[in-house]
């Protein structure tokens, strides 16, 4: 499943899905997801963290948040090699590789994005975060 929210956010191209790391929904007024992408024409990975909540009060928080870490070439292709599930695009899956992934990616710093404007679409002030192997599984740091 690809949504505009894929993107990469610096050409705005269509990125690789390498891993959904945990996904609930889509449903009609919620949706929320962590996936790793991977864009081939600029090199570059992304940590991306999205959630759409269609019974925010209006004022409360924005209903769409996305949170988005910077992800080098190297350790893509190191959780490429390192995930050890089978269906890396199960977002739904419970397996002790997807667990460790997920509880590691909410650990890690990621910087939210705004809703709208130029700095949505750019590497500008973003987190870098590492992939790290232990204990058999990659985790995010």
């Amino acid at each position: 499943m690809r949504r505009g929210s894929d993107l990469c956010l610096i050409c705005s191209g269509r990125q690789d899905f390498v891993v959904n790391v945990h996904e609930a929904g889509p449903f009609e007024r919620s949706h929320d997801y962590t996936r790793v992408l991977y864009c081939r024409a600029c090199s570059v990975g992304e940590l991306r963290s999205f959630s759409y909540d269609g019974f925010v009060v209006f004022g409360e928080e924005d209903e769409v948040m996305v949170w988005s870490s910077v992800l080098s070439a190297a350790d893509i292709d190191r959780l490429r090699s390192a995930f050890t599930c089978p269906t890396p695009l199960a977002g739904g899956c419970e397996c002790p590789q997807h667990v460790r992934a997920y509880e590691s990616s909410v650990r890690v710093n990621k910087t939210r994005l705004p809703e709208y404007g130029p700095d949505r679409h750019s590497p500008a002030g973003r987190t870098t975060v590492t992939v790290e192997v232990a204990d058999g599984l990659a985790e995010f740091c």
